[in-house]
């Protein structure tokens, strides 16, 4: 069902970034997101796009350059985020950096009913680069490939007040998907140096695409997604991370920092062990909090008063939950975490094509509810 009611209707980017900044508790609480599936975003607008053909070009947005009919449907799918977000009442709409660089390819169900179909994994046992003799034949792409026309398109189809939100997708994640993640995991013991050539081609890629990303007239943020864990801890050692990924996020960030940007940091799982890392790397906010491993409150008052604190409400709960305990958990959330300002409300992951649709426009609207009971 469309979005009746969007949660505001006007765009205030400067007061979002205020927010981000933690330079205000007093005012309303934003709503910020990674990224809405296709399937949602259809859903919420009425405007329909087939969901396969989303994930396929988010996964190799290179067909971008050079393929016409991907290019089509890769402008629809940016009008249909720029609708998305004007119909929802989001501050910014959600882009990527066109970059042609060959990743393992993910299986994707045929398209059914939204609550039916299952998303697309990236596939954890497979791989393309697991020897060095793949490393040296893989075609990596050049610096001058890197471009900037989604973000060009999206800037002249805004309206006033949005900026563009900049989802990177991570050296980590794109180590993982480039070995597979069990692959990867074997070759960290067993031959780190193949796995630290590969993060510097990646850290490479990403140094030139986010500062060309933050230097974009229509940027306001880089939000960088790097799945760094599970429930129990990381993928991979903080001994290991700290070693040969924390420095180069460092580079990364700084890449995003030089041109005056946000450097907003999403990884699932559990990750307290490298959070300390992590703000000194210089993140300005950190998203993802699930309440299998920490709830969202106690994520805030660790760590409020040096970074924000995004989203929060349950994957679980979005998806299998009632609207009114999606209302009930969103109204506690916010009366913890609203008075001290630094945060916005969200999931803790995206809005994902299996989340209930009502219990979404419930996020919003209790959200809204409260931002009105407090003046705003």
């Amino acid at each position: 069902m469309p979005i009746e009611r969007p949660f505001k209707t006007t765009y205030n980017w400067e007061y979002l970034e205020k927010v981000l900044r933690r330079q205000v508790t007093q005012g309303p609480v934003p709503i910020i997101e990674l990224f809405p599936d296709a399937e949602i975003m259809s859903e919420v607008t009425g405007i329909d796009y087939p969901a396969a053909r989303a994930v396929e070009l988010f996964t190799n947005a290179g067909q971008l350059i050079d393929d016409q009919e991907a290019l089509e449907m890769g402008i629809r799918l940016i009008e249909l985020n720029v609708a998305f977000s004007k119909a929802v009442g989001y501050d910014y709409v959600t882009m990527i950096p066109v970059i042609p660089m060959t990743k393992t390819r993910r299986e994707l169900a045929t398209d059914t009913d939204r609550r039916r179909q299952k998303r697309a994994w990236k596939e954890e046992g497979q791989g393309i680069i697991t020897t060095r003799e793949e490393y040296e034949a893989y075609k990596w792409p050049s610096l001058e490939q890197i471009s900037m026309l989604a973000l060009d398109y999206a800037a002249g189809v805004m309206p006033d007040g949005m900026k563009i939100m900049v989802m990177y997708n991570g050296i980590y994640e794109d180590l993982s998907e480039l070995m597979g993640t069990q692959h990867m995991a074997i070759k960290s013991i067993e031959e780190p140096e193949l796995v630290e050539d590969i993060l510097e081609q990646l850290t490479r890629i990403a140094e030139c695409a986010i500062d060309m990303s933050a230097a974009h007239a229509g940027t306001g943020a880089i939000f960088y997604s790097d799945d760094l864990g599970f429930k129990g801890g990381t993928t991979l050692s903080p001994r290991f991370l700290r070693k040969y990924y924390i420095p180069r996020l460092k580079r990364i960030a700084y890449a995003c920092h030089k041109k005056g940007k946000l450097f907003l940091f999403h990884s699932c799982g559990q990750v307290m062990a490298l959070m300390e890392d992590l703000i000194e790397v210089g993140i300005d906010a950190r998203h993802s909090f699930e309440d299998a491993i920490l709830p969202v409150e106690q994520w805030y008052d660790k760590f409020h008063d040096r970074i924000a604190i995004l989203g929060g409400v349950d994957m679980d709960l979005m998806a299998r939950g009632t609207v009114d305990e999606v209302r009930q958990r969103t109204r506690q959330i916010l009366k913890h975490c609203a008075p001290g300002g630094g945060y916005c409300m969200g999931t803790v992951n995206s809005v994902a094509n299996y989340v209930k649709i009502e219990n979404y426009y419930a996020m919003l609207d209790e959200t809204r509810k409260w931002n009105g009971e407090h003046g705003y």
